[in-house]
This record gives structure tokens, C-alpha cells and sequence, in this order.
């Protein structure tokens, strides 16, 4: 299974990678790697690896000078700028434990936060000062830096490094654990791709408080000597794509189907260098697949959960195997346990901070317990077919997969986006879906015409389902769905 991503890198570049396992050796690595090459920018200021080093090691000195007890927690609350970056580096490089907040947090969440994460303090962007003016804990503006270095924590590979938010699609968020070792086996499985991978250009569009952002969409470019652009504002990030001209995005499916629609009305010089788009934390419908393709765009898709510090496995070879998620990344025990795909490796998180309950139900003898339901083919390919938690059961029994149904939908046409779930008819629980139409398929239709040809679509989707399966209701959706962060959809809300 390794070979798959080891085969697909320009073998040169791969030898100059290794396993890092703690973020202070991590920082030594780029330091004495890429020195003169630019690391990260707003696009005013610009600072180079090494310069970026030296600024987190002048973090830490202002750090150490909180005289906070070793492997406090510090949260940070500040859009993607380059004081986050850096203070993403900066608390576990001093040996703290780094908790990176969500923008849309309000200060009644921000407080319930402070006491449940036992926050020692946090880190607070300009934009967000209001809403932090009364908390329980103490605060820090996201801009202070000591005038001297300091030298690194001298950490393990297993100390706590920083706590993720997950859980936030089906129930109250909880926090999952992730030590330096943890994070830099994501981090280092994030670097595969496609022939050459050192120095490339991104734009870190993802939320640093959603770890697939925060460690395929950054963390991974640090490891390759790429440099990162800052997005403070989605939208102004989506207008910097032709101003910095990227090679790579690291995106979730939304975001790329608004790319996709913004290329199609200004072509594609609008989106300059781009040649390779790593997708995530949702499923990729085929159509953007082949839109991608249209537009000479490799498109790599990926599975991945909170819990396992980014993506589990992978697959850019979409245009070959558009259904799977591809390969197991590296260092990676799987298991199938009555259709339920159980990992254990560096990657996988230590617990739910101070939640022994729902961690016994997930972590087993170091193996964790995703709660998504796989296959794999002879060639060790694998499927996502459902969530064991979103499983639809009819009143004869019969257990279905509401992603399984929704796979189908997203290869039609007509179908923007879906959400297949129990419905009710005529007093009875059914299988119906919920479709967003693709507009650009159905111009100048009425309402009964678009009514009429999405059902037309749910009669060819039953045609390839088992009558117990089979979609019995449908209603047309106008509105976008409630999504999470990461722009999943938010089942329990719908």
C-alpha cells in the first residue's frame, strides 16, 4: 500500500524528506533546509524560513515569559494571518499545548471553552477583541513577539501538542489529543503527491482551527519548502488566486465548486499556475472531477477524520478510480471489524481531553474506531460505503447507508449537492433525499419542469438500488444546507 505514494513523488524530492516526530526538531528541519527560500506571506510582507524560525523562537521567549507550567493549554482566536501561523509553530515549539479556535465562535461559546479546555490563556486577533473582553481566562494580543530567541521545548514525540474540535456534524464538539508525533506523521503524510513537490505556491483557505487546514493545508507545504499565502477572508483569497497564481489549493469540495463556477464565467487564466487540487473532509462529486480534468487540473482526493491528524488515505488517480478514496497513507495499521474501518498508527489522537467515556468508545488497544463503513477491492483500494452513525433503519429492519444513496445522486448531472434521511409517507419512514438542482443544467426551467426532471433523476438512481433501497420521496431544496467549518453538511440540522 505504501508503494502508492512513495511511487507517484519524484524520487530525488523523496529523499530529501524524513519522519520528523516532534515540531522543534520539525523547525531545525526548515531552518537548515530551505533557509533563503520564502515561507510564508500576506502578500506585503514576506519572510523566508529562516526568518520564520527565528520570529517563532521570538514567540516563544515572549511565551516563556507568562511563566505558564509546562504544557499549558493556549488557545489562539485570529483569522489566517501571519501571527497565526506563527503562533501555530510557537506554543508547542515552547512546550505548550496549542488549541486553535473557529472564527465564528460567540463570546458565550468562547467562555464555556475557556473552562472546559482549562485554558491558561489565549491569543486574540484584532478582528475578535470584543468578543473576548470578558473571559475567565487571560489574553494576549495575537501580535506580541519577545525582542530575543528563545531555544525550543525539549519535547517528546508523545507530549501533547495541540487539541482539534471534532464531532461538531453529529453532536457537541469534543477535543481530540494530539501529540508532536501525531501531528508530524500527518503532517509528513500530507507532503505526497504527484511528481515534483518541493517549493511550490498555496493559499491557506482552510481555517487553521480545522486540522485538515491547518496540517495538509499548511504544516504539509512547511515540510516541502513550498511558500504559503495567508487568507484572512475567503472571498479575497479566492480573488488572490490569480494575483499569486498558485500551484496547488488545498480545499473541501464547496470551495472547489465555487472555483470551478468563477473559472467557467472568467476562464481559465483566472486560475494562473493552479495544476493540482488536494480535496478533503467531504465526498468529491465526480463531476468536479472531470471539470478539473477539462481544465488540466489534477484533483486528489483524500479521507481523513479529526482523530488521525489529516487524511487517512488517498487517491490521485481519480480520473481511474473516481469512487475510491484511494490508498492507506503510510505507517498505518487497518482493520475491518464488521464493516467498520479501525486504524492505529502514529497519526491516531491520544483521547477526548477529559472525556474518558466517548474515548473508550473509540479508541481499543491503540486502535481507533473511525465509524465509517469500508470495502476494499483486490488492489487494497478503498470505499467509503456509509457512517455508522447516519445509517437509515426501516421498519422491516433493513439498515442503509445514506451515503451510499447520495454517491449515486452526485454522479447525475441535474444534482448540485444532496442529503438523503428518513422522510415520512403517508405515516410510514421511508428513504427520501433533498436536492440542491445544478442550475446550469436546468437554465430558463420552471419550477414543475425542475420538479419533473430531478424526479426523472430519482427514478434512474432507483434503477441501480435493491427496492429495499430505493428513494420513495424527494423534495427540491432553493437554499444551501447548514455546514459545518469544513462546509460539511450538517445532518442533525437539517
Amino acid at each position: 500500500m505504501n508503494n502508492y505514494f512513495y511511487n507517484m513523488v519524484d524520487p530525488d524530492e523523496m529523499t530529501t524528506l524524513e519522519y520528523i516526530p516532534t515540531i522543534p526538531k520539525f523547525l531545525e528541519f526548515i531552518k537548515k533546509q530551505y533557509s533563503d527560500y520564502p515561507a510564508i506571506s500576506d502578500k506585503v510582507t514576506t519572510y523566508t524560513y529562516e526568518e520564520l524560525v527565528s520570529r517563532v523562537a521570538k514567540r516563544v521567549t515572549f511565551i516563556n515569559s507568562l511563566g505558564l507550567e509546562k504544557g499549558s493549554n493556549i488557545a489562539v482566536l485570529a483569522k489566517n494571518d501571519l501571527d497565526a501561523m506563527e503562533l501555530f509553530l510557537a506554543i508547542p515549539a515552547a512546550g505548550h499545548v496549542l488549541i486553535m479556535l473557529p472564527n465564528a465562535l460567540n463570546d458565550k461559546a468562547l467562555a464555556g471553552i475557556s473552562m472546559k479546555f482549562d485554558l491558561a490563556g489565549m491569543f486574540v486577533g484584532k478582528e475578535f477583541t470584543e468578543v473576548t473582553a470578558n473571559l475567565p481566562c487571560k489574553t494576549w494580543s495575537s501580535t506580541s513577539i519577545g525582542e530575543t530567541e528563545s531555544t525550543f521545548a525539549d519535547v517528546e514525540k508523545d507530549t501533547t501538542a495541540a487539541i482539534f474540535f471534532t464531532g461538531g456534524t453529529t453532536g457537541a464538539p469534543k477535543g481530540a489529543v494530539h501529540s508532536h508525533g501525531s501531528i508530524m506523521r500527518g503532517s509528513f503524510n500530507g507532503v505526497f503527491g504527484p511528481g515534483s513537490i518541493l517549493h511550490k505556491r498555496y493559499i491557506a483557505m482552510l481555517p487553521l482551527s480545522h486540522i485538515f487546514g491547518a496540517i495538509m493545508g499548511y504544516m504539509a507545504k512547511l515540510y516541502t519548502g513550498s511558500l504559503t499565502y495567508t487568507c484572512t477572508d475567503m472571498r479575497a483569497g479566492i480573488g488572490d488566486i490569480p494575483v499569486v497564481r498558485p500551484t496547488t489549493l488545498v480545499l473541501v469540495p464547496g470551495l472547489v465548486e465555487i472555483i470551478l463556477n468563477i473559472a467557467k464565467l472568467k476562464g481559465r487564466a483566472f486560475l494562473g499556475d493552479l495544476e493540482l487540487i488536494m480535496c478533503g473532509a467531504a465526498p468529491v462529486p465526480p463531476r468536479q472531477m472531470e471539470e478539473c480534468r477539462e481544465l488540466g487540473i489534477t484533483l486528489c482526493a483524500g479521507y481523513g477524520l479529526t482523530e488521525c491528524a489529516n487524511l487517512t488515505s488517498g487517491n490521485c488517480d481519480t480520473d481511474k478510480k473516481p469512487e475510491s478514496m484511494g490508498h492507506i497513507y503510510p505507517e498505518q495499521q487497518v482493520k475491518v471489524v464488521d464493516g467498520e474501518l479501525w486504524i492505529k498508527g502514529d497519526n491516531v489522537m491520544k483521547e477526548y481531553y477529559k472525556d474518558p467515556e466517548h474515548t473508550a468508545e473509540v479508541l481499543e488497544d491503540g486502535w481507533f474506531k473511525t465509524g465509517d463503513l469500508v470495502e476494499f477491492d483486490d488492489n487494497d483500494w478503498i470505499y467509503i460505503t456509509g457512517r455508522i452513525k447516519n445509517l437509515i433503519i426501516l421498519p422491516n429492519g433493513e439498515n442503509v447507508s445514506p451515503e451510499e444513496i447520495e454517491e449515486l445522486f452526485y454522479k447525475q448531472p441535474l444534482v448540485k449537492d444532496c442529503l438523503v434521511q428518513e422522510m415520512e409517507m403517508n405515516g410510514n419512514t421511508v428513504i427520501g433525499v433533498e436536492i440542491i438542482p445544478y442550475m446550469p443544467e436546468l437554465d430558463g426551467a420552471s419550477e414543475e419542469e425542475i420538479q419533473n426532471r430531478l424526479q426523472e433523476t430519482v427514478n434512474e438512481v432507483n434503477k441501480e438500488l435493491p427496492s429495499f433501497k430505493r428513494v420513495l420521496k424527494m423534495k427540491v431544496r432553493t437554499e444551501d444546507f447548514k455546514r459545518s467549518g469544513a462546509m460539511k453538511i450538517l445532518r442533525n440540522q437539517v
